[in-house]
């Protein structure tokens, strides 16, 4: 009794409900387990590090400026062992031409993220942070920031530019995260003026960096340690002399800001295929039962992670996703693109209470328990029939696709993903996995006897709706087939 009375629910909240209400990845042993690591590394990291600093700094009296650079490329070597140690995350660093630290530069980044200053501090020994209040004063790092010389943000920015003057001329760069504080969603926040004051004062180039993936190993306000990458790239200098960005700071602070956040953008969009959300979308299903789990995980696989789907789908407007199940491909479509307003429809009612009660689960995405031919439609951009027209009876099928063109909007498409039965072998293969997913593993249900559409039964319903089709066979030991159905003007 006392146990299900205080322990059970502790780790409850520990574990998943606590992470999930703020709608971060829910946690498990072993994750924990490797979160504790680098944690734990950090902490004695930095003890370490302010005993060293301390004799190096401020006992030993000779080669003050050697024992500076030294102190700096220790911190380098220690900061980068991070990422090794937390046996989930992982760093690239990228940039084009010359060393982005072969001469001096005010380096501004964006900030997702605690470990934004750990892999910017690993990159080279010659660079300077400006920190905030929080870092500055924090028990575990702070009097290590302090020994490194780096610069508090609360003594403002022209005290600090005298000094750093004479470490600009020792080669060092500075580095400044202008949105002032981390960002909780990674969305780029409004930029401060302090970076480029100090760049037009300096007279230094300005270097942009894009960080990616950090916000998603260690979210703002979380300590768990999330499974990915994160990835930084250095943009082209920016010359004091670069007129296109302004001539003054005030000037360059909007417009530098602006191609930062557009540059951010395409990196994001670069770097967010379906394989980097593979984690995220197992992740709203841990805890579900084991079952579904695995079942998603060889979903994904046998599904390459609904890339098709994502070159096929409009990127923004209304998605309808009929016969959604559990919710998979849905969550994938909103994890891609915050501009879809998708609806999965799905009549088992035990699937979509799953679909609903995900931590990723947004405006942006609902799920309504419901019999597809019965289903009310509005107007769409884009309608998802994925393997579900052949658990309706025959005279329903077409019906529903007919259904389905009338709801598109102009220039709106339908993505048919069907077994047709007129592709020989290919389609004994179809029906074996039909047969243990519904018969065997009963992860999908259905009324009806199973019946497929032939491909002249598409293209000729297609064709009385004069609409343009084009088919995708990317299947090599079944017979489904892609239908794009799109709609003219």
């Amino acid at each position: 009794f006392i146990m299900a009375q205080t322990l059970e629910p502790f780790l409850f909240r520990l574990m998943i409900s606590g992470p999930v209400s703020r709608q971060h990845t829910p946690r498990t042993a072993w994750g924990t387990l490797k979160s504790l690591i680098p944690y734990t590394y950090f902490t004695l990291g930095a003890v370490l590090m302010g005993i060293v600093g301390f004799l190096m700094l401020k006992v030993w009296p000779f080669h003050r400026e050697k024992m500076k650079l030294a102190y700096h490329y220790l911190l380098k070597k220690v900061t980068g062992w991070i990422f090794p140690l937390s046996f989930s995350g992982k760093k690239k660093v990228l940039y084009d031409g010359e060393s982005p630290f072969s001469k001096p530069a005010v380096i501004i980044a964006n900030h997702q993220s605690i470990l934004d200053i750990l892999a910017t501090v690993s990159l080279t020994p010659k660079i300077l942070l400006v920190t905030n209040e929080w870092v500055w004063k924090s028990p575990v790092f702070g009097y290590v920031a302090r020994l490194a010389e780096y610069y508090p943000i609360t003594e403002g920015t022209t005290e600090n530019i005298t000094q750093m003057k004479e470490r600009i001329q020792q080669g060092y760069s500075i580095l400044v995260f202008p949105e002032g504080t981390r960002s909780a969603d990674g969305r780029l926040k409004r930029f401060h003026k302090g970076a480029f004051l100090m760049a037009q004062e300096l007279n230094l180039d300005i270097l942009p960096l894009l960080i990616h993936g950090s916000g998603n190993l260690i979210p703002k306000g979380e300590l768990y340690v999330e499974v990915g990458t994160m990835t930084m790239k250095f943009l082209p200098r920016i010359s004091p002399n670069d007129s296109r960005f302004g001539t003054s700071y005030s000037e360059r602070t909007k417009t530098i800001s602006r191609y930062f956040k557009d540059e951010l953008a395409q990196f994001s969009r670069q770097l967010e295929t379906p394989t980097y959300f593979k984690r995220k979308l197992i992740s709203n299903y841990l805890f579900k039962g084991p079952l579904l789990e695995w079942y998603l995980r060889v979903k994904l696989r046998l599904e390459k992670n609904y890339e098709p789907f994502e070159q096929l789908v409009p990127r923004e407007g209304e998605i309808l996703d009929l016969g959604c199940g559990y919710g998979f491909l849905s969550y994938m479509l909103h994890f891609l693109s915050a501009d879809r307003k998708i609806t999965g429809v799905d009549y088992d009612h035990d699937k979509i209470e799953t679909a609903n009660n995900c931590y990723s689960k947004s405006d942006q995405i609902h799920f309504v328990s419901a019999d597809i031919t019965q289903y009310v439609f509005s107007t769409y951009d884009c309608i998802i029939l994925s393997d579900v027209l052949h658990y309706l009876r025959p005279e329903s099928q077409l019906q529903l696709l007919e259904k389905s063109i009338r709801a598109l909007k102009p220039q709106g498409k339908i993505i048919v993903r069907e077994g047709v039965r007129d592709i020989g072998k290919r389609h004994f293969g179809t029906q074996v996995t039909e047969f243990f997913s519904v018969n065997l593993l009963r992860f999908n249900k259905s009324k009806n006897e199973l019946s497929f559409l032939s491909k002249e039964d598409i293209l000729a319903k297609a064709a009385e709706h004069h609409c343009d089709v084009e088919i995708i066979d990317n299947a090599k030991l079944t017979s489904n087939l892609i239908f794009v159905i799109k709609r003219k003007k």
